[in-house]
């Protein structure tokens, strides 16, 4: 099959799919479409998502539905509210030109309007588990007609715990139905599933990826976690017109930093799974609407929005998965607009992104944070417009300020005006850079600095005789030797940054032993917590704290001994 005209369709199916401009279906469409249309079996088909899936169940199921009959005949169900809406709008608008009858069904709603929308002849309903439940328990919802039951990313809605609640749907509907599962992976949760509820599974797989759009430039950039709101307002500041969403891994961060942003005067709003559906879909709205310009999520919470025009999507947290960074990413660069998606991490961080890099195929370039001369020149691009906007008006009659304040320039001088003006555009176009925390903030937000010597186990030292040199030495108390690291040719001290230099000059003109040797400062790249795996790949890897190629040739031996 190389086009939907190729399939036995209805024609009013097929009439929706050419209004909606589908010719040539994905690789999950074109091996399911036509089995699900001739085949009375239970299936598990995988694909990611992003890759049609929708489609690829929804166009059988809509076949599948007798219009004369009154009831519910397909019931979808998928893990969140806002998956629930956008496929809801799919099916939707491929069945435009039939007479089937669809309805969402999810928290967060009045269940009293869903319930007379069900009791209106709903033939397909799509909804979210717990609230198919609420109804099932009710009574207002019957599947004694259900033939068709479609669990769409059901290893996600395992993964949140809605086992039993599809357990309880299995149990109300008939034995008879069909099962279409879909999924992304195929984890233990999903095997189970499959061996207690389905029979005569075929299994249908789709190898092809959500593609990256060319259209999105990937950037990451290095920062630790206490600067990355403000180097998140660099971004924004740096970009004229900035629309995009900010991920963050958890809902306390959501808020978080939506409150710091919103402090600094940016229009901005958050989405998380503790909100209530009213004010997610007033949120959605608003975002859409483009009431507020920058939107700060969880992956889940997100999940399902479709919005267009996105200028930037930032990644505060590293994702868990890297499907979620597709995902992610992929809300951005579409209609062939250019996008922008920038991951933020932390050194220790960094194998984690290049595993990314590589699982998903992709490469990410490294981006300074933008300095306050970025910020300055995109804001004068609005300078100009407003000054050039105040020549276009057209004459109008002048009112009483006017007058006013024409006769009071007129006494000025021309440098005199222009300081005046000079001072009224700097406090309406950067006001709002003008904080101790963004100044502050350095543009590349550089690791904390510790002192290295030059010295090590093959001289003799070890940690307990590095810090009885350093109390006496530099007048230290023992809580502000944070970390003494001794290698075979180098030791790495850390101490507050006000120590650093007074140390540093103590330890020169007093040396630990009369070997002669090197002392300087280093940024510190050692991670703080690490795991079994990263301690092994630091080892493997010493040069990072190394310097000279001699050194680092001893100290790989070293640590591979």
């Amino acid at each position: 099959m190389k086009k939907f005209t190729d399939l036995p369709l209805l024609p009013e199916i097929q009439k929706s799919l050419d209004n909606l401009g589908f010719e040539k279906p994905t690789e999950i469409q074109e091996k399911a479409i036509p089995f699900l249309l001739e085949s009375k079996k239970d299936i598990h088909a995988q694909a990611q998502t992003g890759t049609g899936k929708t489609i690829a169940f929804g166009i059988p199921l809509l076949h599948s539905i007798n219009t004369s009959i009154k009831s519910v005949q397909g019931l979808i169900v998928a893990p969140t509210r806002e998956l629930v809406l956008q496929i809801f709008e799919s099916l939707k608008d491929i069945s435009r030109n039939t007479k089937i009858i669809i309805e969402p069904v999810y928290g967060g709603m009045p269940i009293s309007k869903q319930i007379a929308n069900i009791k209106r002849g709903a033939q397909i309903v799509v909804g979210t588990p717990g609230r198919l439940n609420d109804h099932l328990r009710r009574k207002t919802l019957s599947l004694k007609n259900l033939k068709t039951l479609v669990l769409d990313e059901a290893d996600i809605m395992l993964d949140m715990g809605f086992k039993e609640e599809i357990d309880d749907i299995l149990k109300h509907a008939p034995d008879d139905r069909l099962i279409w599962l879909f999924s992304a992976t195929v984890k233990p949760g999903i095997k189970r599933l499959i061996r207690s509820h389905m029979k005569d599974v075929t299994v249908i797989r789709s190898d092809q990826k959500k593609a990256l759009s060319s259209q999105v430039k990937q950037y990451y950039c290095i920062v630790p976690m206490r600067n990355r709101t403000a180097a998140t307002i660099r971004f924004i500041e740096a970009t004229p017109g900035f629309y995009g969403i900010i991920f963050c891994k958890t809902k306390v961060l959501t808020s978080e930093v939506m409150e710091r942003l919103a402090s600094k005067g940016f229009k901005v709003n958050c989405l998380h799974g503790d909100m209530s559906q009213a004010l997610r879909n007033q949120v959605i709205k608003g975002f859409k609407n483009k009431d507020f310009n920058i939107l700060v999520a969880t992956d889940v919470a997100a999940r399902g929005i479709d919005v267009a025009d996105l200028t930037h999507v930032i990644n505060f947290s590293m994702p868990d998965e890297p499907e979620s960074y597709v995902h992610r990413i992929g809300r951005t660069g579409r209609a062939g607009k250019e996008g922008i998606a920038i991951l933020f991490i932390t050194p220790s961080e960094r194998y984690k992104m290049k595993r990314l890099e590589k699982t998903v195929n992709t490469t990410l370039q490294e981006i300074p944070i933008p300095p306050i001369e970025s910020i300055i020149n995109a804001k004068m691009g609005a300078v100009s417009d407003f000054v050039e906007s105040s020549k276009k008006e057209p004459p109008k009659k002048l009112s009483v300020v006017h007058k006013a304040l024409n006769t009071l320039i007129d006494s000025f001088t021309q440098d005199e005006i222009r300081r005046a003006l000079v001072i009224a555009l700097e406090d309406k176009f950067f006001k709002d850079i003008m904080n101790e925390d963004l100044l502050t903030i350095k543009s590349d937000i550089r690791r904390p600095k510790e002192i290295c010597m030059e010295l090590g186990r093959d001289q003799g030292l070890t940690e307990e005789k590095v810090r009885d040199y350093l109390y006496p030495t530099c007048k230290l108390l023992p809580q502000e030797t944070r970390k003494v690291r001794v290698l075979n040719n180098k030791t790495f001290i850390s101490i507050p940054d006000n120590r650093l230099r007074d140390c540093l000059k103590a330890i020169i003109n007093k040396p630990i032993i009369s070997k002669r040797h090197k002392v300087y400062l280093v940024e510190d790249d050692f991670p703080k917590k690490r795991t079994s795996n990263q301690r092994s790949s630091s080892r493997r890897r010493p040069d990072r704290f190394e310097r000279r190629k001699s050194d680092r040739f001893e100290n790989r031996r070293k640590y591979r001994k």
